[in-house]
């Protein structure tokens, strides 16, 4: 376990910041034969438990608790998961508004990779955090914004939105469209939704703040708005109604914004995290490039074709033959399917 807080990488070189980790967080090796007490090698590779982000780190910085038994580690990394209802939305909202009602020069910059900072966040770092804060114990959701997009639940109709959900933006790869794969590259939480009307049909307009790079955006934290309308031929099979996000468009506070335009192209969905991390499953296949651009399938494909319940997250347990009838969260599994041991913390 972190005894001060500690720099995930993506390299042996460190040249590009993963993640920041928090003193108390649970760290492991990803790999047997590696060690983080005897510093062999002065980069190891290793895992973050409680959201399962990977990177490099330099033993020789690192301030480990004692080595734990790893089936304790995993019990103690789990009380952090939300699955006992301890997420709260309202908190989160309060942590985002709190941040951008500063005044402009006192704001929450970007770093990327920052997480933990006070006053350094990238885009999906601000989210985690704000999540993360959002109850007396930290509630851990997925690091990178191609994660927090395959976690989320899909919030279909937009009538449903509810502040404290996530807005994602990116864009559908022209050779992978049949297949239903985006290319994630930016996240939000919105703080209000609000009815607007439209030539073309009901509109909404939802209100979100986030963190942009200074290149693209501004480089701070700050509030935008899109208005998505309605499509006028609805969904197909008369479900909930469609939404034609390729013709969403700055709200009335921001038009002429380059950086609110910007987003505005790019809108792609609207996720509920309702919990947090819990498992392998909750998180996209294969490894990925830590600037949150993903190509890999869309979370719906995913959910259907790993069987995967949102809300739950128990589809591993049940391939373990565990009885989830009679299944506690406190019972020695090891959800990430490790073969159980004992490591360095």
């Amino acid at each position: 376990r972190l005894l001060r807080g500690a720099e995930v990488w993506e390299d042996r070189e460190r040249t590009v910041l993963v993640t920041e980790a928090s003193p108390g967080r649970w760290i492991r090796p990803a790999h047997e034969e590696d060690d983080l007490v005897s510093c062999a090698n002065p980069c190891v590779e290793c895992e973050l438990l409680e959201d399962g982000c990977v990177g490099w780190v330099d033993v020789r910085d690192l301030r480990l608790s004692a080595p734990e038994p790893e089936e304790h580690a995993l019990r103690a990394s789990r009380r952090y998961r939300g699955h006992r209802g301890l997420l709260h939305v309202p908190s989160v909202v309060a942590f985002v508004e709190s941040h951008v009602a500063r005044t402009r020069e006192d704001r929450a910059r970007y770093k990327r990779g920052g997480t933990v900072g006070a006053s350094l966040f990238d885009a999906a770092g601000f989210v985690q955090a704000a999540f993360a804060n959002a109850s007396a114990r930290p509630v851990f959701i997925p690091r990178h914004a191609h994660e927090q997009h395959h976690f989320a639940e899909p919030v279909d109709d937009l009538n449903e939105v509810e502040p404290g959900d996530l807005i994602f933006f990116g864009v559908h790869p022209p050779d992978a469209r049949a297949r239903g794969c985006v290319d994630v590259r930016h996240v939000g939480i919105i703080t209000a939704v609000r009815a607007s009307g439209c030539t073309s049909g009901s509109c909404v307009e939802l209100v979100f703040a986030s963190v942009t790079d200074p290149i693209a955006g501004r480089g701070i934290v700050a509030r935008d708005s899109v208005i998505v309308p309605r499509s006028s031929a609805g969904a197909p099979g008369g479900g909930c109604p469609g939404w034609e996000y390729a013709r969403a468009r700055p709200g009335p506070e921001h038009e002429g914004d380059a950086a609110s335009e910007r987003l505005a192209k790019t809108v792609l969905s609207v996720g509920r995290c309702r919990r947090g991390v819990e498992g392998a499953d909750d998180l996209p296949r294969g490894r990925t490039a830590a600037c949150g651009r993903c190509g890999g399938s869309s979370r719906r494909a995913v959910q259907i074709s790993q069987g995967f319940d949102p809300n739950h997250g128990v589809s591993r347990l049940r391939r373990t033959g565990v009885d989830l009838t009679r299944f506690s969260w406190d019972t020695e599994v090891n959800p990430s399917g490790r073969r159980a041991g004992v490591r360095s913390r």
